[in-house]
């Protein structure tokens, strides 16, 4: 069980990293007026965060539970890093 709630929050962590990272680079991209390239990042980037939710829940609910807070948490750091709505 605890092995399930440490590495269902790490990779929650690094999932949030990734996704919310990249979020921020598909906002420039659709800024920028690369609108083919940043719906196919929005994709790529939706993709990526069901499966590994999938992946997460197949290992329980514990998982799956700390795999959202880990998410959470990232993105959290992230809007405080990187600067929120102004």
């Amino acid at each position: 069980m605890m092995g399930a709630l440490l590495g269902g929050f790490a990779v929650g962590v690094l999932l949030g990293a990734a996704h919310f990272g990249s979020l921020w680079w598909n906002t420039r991209l659709y800024a920028g007026g690369a609108a083919g390239r940043a719906l196919a990042m929005q994709m790529l980037r939706i993709g990526v965060l069901v499966a590994v939710l999938a992946v997460l829940a197949r290992f329980g609910a514990v998982a799956l539970l700390a795999g959202a807070a880990g998410l959470l948490l990232a993105r959290a750091v992230l809007v405080r890093r990187l600067g929120g709505a102004r």
